[in-house]
């Protein structure tokens, strides 16, 4: 198993100030490279306010860990599959909007988790 480092959860357990930068536009994996050399430590991919599809998003995620960003999708809806999708595709960390009530955000959250922590298959 590969152990993939999420370098801005690494600079924030040590105390340390992780930059990001949002995406809402590009559509090429050309822009992870680019943000890594400007110094972005995490990138946020916004897929809820654009037409980004899942396979754009999941392909910037890889280039993002390729080059040492961590990359943070927001979903367009908090079905679990949306979160789900993007995470078995590379996604260190998801966004989902619309969570307004303690009792969705934990069932997507476990949803999120494989057993024993939760109910992802």
């Amino acid at each position: 198993m590969i152990d993939l480092k999420n370098v801005a959860l690494e600079r924030l357990r040590a105390g340390q100030l992780a930059i990001g930068i949002g995406l809402r536009q590009s559509r090429t994996v050309d822009i992870a490279k680019a943000m890594r050399t400007a110094g972005f430590d995490w990138l946020f991919i916004d897929t809820e306010h654009n037409s980004m599809d899942v396979d754009t998003a999941v392909q910037i995620s890889v280039a993002a860990q390729d080059v040492g960003i961590a990359p943070i999708v927001r979903v367009p809806g908090y079905e679990h599959y949306h979160a789900t999708r993007v995470l078995d595709g590379g996604a260190q960390g998801v966004v989902i909007p619309h969570v307004d009530d303690v009792d969705t955000a934990a069932r997507i959250a476990s949803n999120c988790r494989y057993p024993p922590l939760g109910h992802r298959s």
